[in-house]
């Protein structure tokens, strides 16, 4: 039950800290994927946040948790292999992912962080599918 409540409080916090700062969240995603048209990046960062708040809900409330917790064991695979793909790149606004900050070389730490966010959320997915 830790480990779902701690899932749910990483992916809340993260979907809130990008919910509040939209502007930054979009060019975040921008420099991740230069190659993405404006619509696509402002879509996706009006929509993305509540996809992890409501994830994150949706295990505290224990409400069709077994899919929210493979949808965030999914999304945290996606996020260690953006962080690995965008290794020792510096990024203009930081990696994007608990807030935004001036430019941020991507380091060990962030891929640590990821793989970690990752197993727990693998940890959870395997208790509620089983």
């Amino acid at each position: 039950m830790i480990f779902k409540l701690l899932l749910a409080a990483v992916y809340i916090f993260a979907g809130g800290s990008k919910l509040f700062n939209l502007y930054l969240f979009k060019a975040t995603i921008l420099a991740y994927y230069p190659f993405l048209p404006e619509l696509v990046a402002l879509l996706t960062a009006l929509i993305f946040p509540w996809l992890e708040i409501l994830a994150g809900l949706s295990l505290i409330l224990n409400w069709k948790s077994k899919y929210s917790s493979g949808f965030l064991a999914l999304l945290s695979l996606v996020f260690l292999v953006q962080i690995i793909l965008n290794y020792s790149h510096i990024l203009p606004y930081g990696c994007g992912c608990f807030g935004f900050g001036g430019p941020e070389k991507i380091s060990v730490y962030y891929v640590l962080r990821d793989c970690f966010i990752l197993i727990l959320a693998a940890v959870v997915c395997w208790r509620e599918w089983k």
